[in-house]
């Protein structure tokens, strides 16, 4: 019954809207999950939020896998995974702290430096810490490539009051994300997953022709 089902013309086509669908789908909808989840009034735990997206990730590589016989092309479910990923930075870094509070620089500021390492790594990155005296205790200290300020001086911050996001200056929390990067990925793995399906219809057109009489 089941190899009949899958003989019929319509299936390959049901197929390949099923893997433009299964890619594309998930990735609206975790987009819709890490935006709410990031800045709804409930404050859903950050880890728990993660829990959440990858369990959904996980459904779509699952349904995805199951549109094909003997699994789908590796670098499809890779541009699937990579895609997935990208829609939660990219839903995250979309966002902007709801909060801005101005803090008193309280000490004095220290630097720290973290080399990295391999030929072609990019340089050297060196941080700034400020201790901060901010109303309600929140954020107590800030990190940045820079000096923002002098130990003494204000400066107004940006924070997210459920703690999901690392405080910013106030001047640099705006959004940056964009659903290029993923949107590309996403239907590459897509279309990569539509030529697997119609070689594979193709290589069966091929085989019942030779073996019939």
């Amino acid at each position: 019954m089941r190899r009949n089902l899958r003989s019929l013309p319509s299936l390959p086509y049901l197929r390949c809207a099923g893997a433009v669908l299964v890619p594309v789908g998930a990735g609206v909808l975790l987009h819709l999950w890490a935006g709410w989840s990031m800045h709804s009034p409930v404050r859903l735990p950050a880890v728990l939020a993660l829990l959440a997206g990858l369990g959904l990730a996980a459904v779509a590589l699952f349904a995805h896998n199951a549109l094909f016989r003997e699994g789908g092309s590796v670098l499809a479910v890779l541009l699937i995974l990579a895609g997935l990923g990208s829609v939660w930075v990219e839903a995250r870094d979309s966002r902007i702290r709801a909060e801005v509070v101005e803090c008193l620089v309280s000490g004095r500021v220290t630097v720290t430096h973290h080399p990295t390492f391999g030929e072609g790594a990019p340089a050297e990155k060196t941080l700034y810490h400020h201790p901060l005296s901010c109303p309600g205790g929140y954020p107590s200290q800030f990190a940045a490539e820079r000096k923002v300020a002098e130990e003494g001086r204000t400066v107004r911050i940006a924070y997210d009051p459920a703690h999901r996001m690392d405080p910013v200056l106030e001047s640099e929390n705006t959004a940056h994300g964009s659903l290029v990067v993923p949107a590309v990925l996403l239907l590459s793995g897509a279309a990569l997953s539509v030529a697997a399906i119609a070689a594979e219809g193709r290589d069966g057109t091929v085989r019942r022709r030779r073996s019939a009489p």
